[in-house]
C-alpha cells in the first residue's frame, strides 16, 4: 500500500490546477489540512471494480500523435473524450474478472472512500512480457502523480512476477504517451498483432523491466 500526499484544489479551481498563489499584499496563508488530499493506492479485490463508475474520463485536446514504427508524430485535430456509459464499464469489469484472477492484478487510488484511478496488469500476454492492460484517472485528480504511482506500482509488480518487459498501448494523447516516455516506454517497431488490431490508433510502447 503507498499513501500520496497531494494539494487539493482549492473552490472554484479548474480540475487539475494547483491552488492560486496569494496577492503579494497578502501574508501567505498557513498550511491548512483542508488543502491536503491522502490519495491511497492499493490492490482492488473483483468486488470493488465495480467503483470504477465513479472515474470521470472525459478528456479534452487539440493533438493527436500517429505512430509508424518508432517514430510518433504529431497532427493538429481537436479532440473529446465523453463520460463511460455504465454498460461500457461493465465491459471493462468483465474483461477484468477475466484475467485478473489468473495472477494478473488491479490496483486503485483512492481519495477517501471514493476510488479516482485504476491501473490493471495482465501476464503473459508474450513470454516474458506482461501487459498494463488499462490505467484510467479521474479528471480532477491528473497531473499530481496519481497515474505514475499506478504506473510504478503495475511496474514492480510485473517484475517481481519475471516478466523482462512491460507492454501498453497508450491513448494517442500528449499526456498518455508523455507520461509512458517519463517511465521508460518506447514505441515498439512490432505491437503484438491482436492488441494492434484492438487498439489501431493508439501508441504501442514497451519498457524494458
Amino acid at each position: 500500500m503507498l499513501d500520496l500526499l497531494l494539494p487539493r484544489p482549492l473552490p472554484g479551481s479548474p480540475a487539475g490546477s494547483s491552488p492560486p498563489e496569494p496577492p503579494a499584499t497578502r501574508a501567505p496563508a498557513p498550511a491548512a489540512c483542508h488543502r491536503v488530499a491522502v490519495i491511497r493506492i492499493r490492490e482492488l479485490s473483483l468486488d470493488e471494480l465495480r467503483l470504477v463508475t465513479d472515474i470521470d474520463v472525459t478528456e479534452d485536446g487539440v493533438v493527436v500523435l500517429e505512430q509508424d514504427g518508432t517514430s510518433v508524430t504529431a497532427r493538429a485535430e481537436a479532440w473529446h473524450r465523453p463520460p463511460r456509459s455504465p454498460e461500457r464499464w461493465a465491459e471493462f469489469e468483465a474483461g477484468w474478472r477475466a484475467f485478473i484472477p489468473d495472477a494478473g492484478c488491479a490496483l486503485g487510488a483512492f481519495d477517501g472512500p471514493r476510488l479516482v484511478g485504476i491501473a490493471t496488469l495482465r501476464r503473459g500476454v508474450r513470454p516474458g512480457v506482461d501487459q498494463l492492460e488499462a490505467l484510467f484517472v479521474d479528471r480532477g485528480h491528473r497531473r499530481r502523480g496519481v497515474a505514475a504511482a499506478l504506473v510504478a506500482g503495475i511496474e514492480a509488480r510485473a517484475r517481481a512476477g519475471g516478466a523482462r518487459s512491460l507492454y501498453v498501448s497508450a491513448t494517442p494523447s500528449e499526456s498518455a504517451v508523455g507520461l509512458y516516455a517519463s517511465r521508460g516506454f518506447r514505441p515498439t517497431p512490432r505491437p503484438i498483432p491482436e492488441l494492434l488490431a484492438l487498439e489501431p490508433e493508439d501508441v504501442h510502447m514497451v519498457l524494458d523491466l
